[in-house]
């Protein structure tokens, strides 16, 4: 008898959470069938979003520890369908990236923000922030550099 209200629950309760409402994401219907944004190897290269960055890299030159610098990388959508940004990573913790979280539409311009904490980074710091995207390339990379001197 156990067993069978436990098998019941089960499945009213996975009943329950296929019926739940998807949350509202902002992402165009266009996007997600995009093959480029399904990830479909298929996909024909005309089909991927394509991005310029003015720049990928950057030089803060010298700071002193425990400042905390900051920059932007604009970009522009060249492609013929939205650009996605689906996740930004940083090479450490001391990187926080921050990107348009909504499709960029063909044409239109945005921008990553960088934020450096030089906290017990004394000396030369070269770090990487890995762009996702939907482009053909999947990962791009934007660069800055670093040397913290230590504070007096």
């Amino acid at each position: 008898m156990k067993k069978l209200f436990v098998y019941t629950f089960a499945a009213f309760t996975i009943a329950a959470c296929g019926n739940a409402e998807q949350k509202e994401t902002g992402i165009s219907k266009e996007s997600v069938e995009n093959p480029a944004t399904a990830s479909d190897p298929t996909a024909k290269p005309e089909k991927f979003a394509k991005v310029e960055f003015k720049t990928q890299s950057h030089d803060f030159g010298d700071i002193l520890e425990h400042q905390k610098v900051e920059t932007t990388y604009e970009f522009t959508n060249v492609g013929d369908v939205d650009l996605m940004i689906f996740d930004c990573q940083a090479t450490c913790g001391c990187t926080v990236p921050e990107w348009p979280r909504e499709p960029i539409k063909p044409g239109e311009k945005g921008i990553i923000k960088v934020v450096f904490d030089s906290t017990g980074k004394e000396g030369t710091n070269n770090k990487v922030v890995t762009v996702v995207t939907n482009t053909e390339q999947k990962n791009i990379e934007l660069k800055f550099t670093a040397k913290v001197r230590k504070a007096s």
